[in-house]
């Protein structure tokens, strides 16, 4: 392993440690335990949903990285697991989550990929992770409209901006996995006034790494498309599967629920903390998130403060558990 690979893993180590600190200071030790007194048991499962959430990531992201190639070969399907694990760890400790664990994932498997495969390999699990946040909102708009029998005029609005937006954004995922990423990120950087420049001339100077770049990335969905939708429902199913935990935690203080209410919940809280995404650790805009979602679904929204807390606490063990195993030594 690289000196420079050893000194990121450190930063990211040191961060993550911080964070930890953060999060318990803000939680409070008190707010802990009195969350984890009145869950009791119900916290064990809540845990146990994200041991089968990040093992379905890992599936997709492996689907990604095993191409056939010699090279993947050296990536295990145990080490995939441990990425998965420690990137989303780092994400949740950075504001704009991909400046994390994205970088850390490509700096790790570039021993045994190489730059260029390792680099393509990310960005496509980065982009069937964001597909899938798609197409939950794309799922829950009508399992909203089927739930809430008079649903508000300025609800119903933001249900089409939602549903016009995600169907728009799709389309344009399904052109990047066709033709690749690096020029059409591009394009849309030189239309920003202050970077057209460095830009054209970064396009200029590197147009055939920004073409292989490309090529790796479009390979996916031109040339194994069963691998392309099968990491793709993967990533999907980790969403509907990540669910369970809001079930779980309102289950368990006694108050009625059922799954579908669950995945609307989830999806319209992802979507506001996706809508301000440049917050660290998401903070205020989860529990915002889920205050409206609860209210939508006249639920106490009340409820909305216990679930954001017991998910920070669930965030706050993963994290541990994900900054442990980026320290542990890589598989050769």
């Amino acid at each position: 392993m690289s000196d420079k690979t050893n000194l990121v893993r450190n930063v990211f180590f040191v961060i993550g440690i911080v964070v930890i600190l953060i999060m318990i200071h803000s939680i409070g030790f008190d707010a802990i335990y009195r969350n984890l007194k009145q869950t009791g048991w119900w916290f064990v499962a809540i845990i146990g949903v994200w041991v089968f959430v990040y093992l379905i990531n890992a599936l997709s992201f492996h689907a990604i990285i095993r191409d056939g190639s010699p090279e993947s070969e050296k990536i295990s399907f145990w080490r995939t697991l441990k990425l998965v694990i420690s990137g989303y760890a780092i994400n949740y400790t950075t504001p704009v989550g991909i400046l994390g664990g994205e970088p850390y994932r490509i700096l790790e498997l570039k021993p045994a990929l190489g730059v260029k495969k390792a680099t393509s390999s990310v960005l496509l699990y980065a982009m069937m992770h964001f597909v899938s946040h798609l197409i939950l909102w794309l799922l829950a708009v009508p399992l909203l409209v089927l739930t809430v029998p008079s649903v508000k005029l300025g609800v119903e609005i933001i249900l089409w901006i939602v549903l016009a937006g995600s169907i728009f954004l799709i389309i344009w995922a399904f052109k990047v996995y066709k033709t690749g990423l690096i020029k059409r990120a591009l394009s849309i950087g030189k239309q920003i006034p202050f970077l057209k420049k460095r830009l054209r001339k970064i396009e200029v100077e590197k147009q055939e790494q920004i073409e292989e770049l490309d090529g790796l990335i479009s390979h996916l969905y031109n040339n194994r498309r069963k691998a392309f939708f099968f990491s793709l429902c993967m990533e999907t199913l980790s969403r509907l599967v990540g669910c369970l935990e809001v079930f779980f935690m309102i289950y368990s203080v006694g108050y009625a629920i059922n799954y579908v209410q669950c995945v609307i919940i989830v999806a319209f809280a992802s979507l506001f903390a996706n809508l301000l995404f440049f917050s660290p650790m998401q903070l205020g805009t989860r529990e915002g998130g889920y205050a409206i979602a609860l209210k939508i679904l006249a639920i106490p929204s009340g409820l909305g403060i216990y679930v954001s807390l017991c998910t920070r606490i669930r965030e706050l063990f993963w994290i541990v558990v994900g900054i442990l195993i980026m320290k542990y030594k890589s598989l050769k």
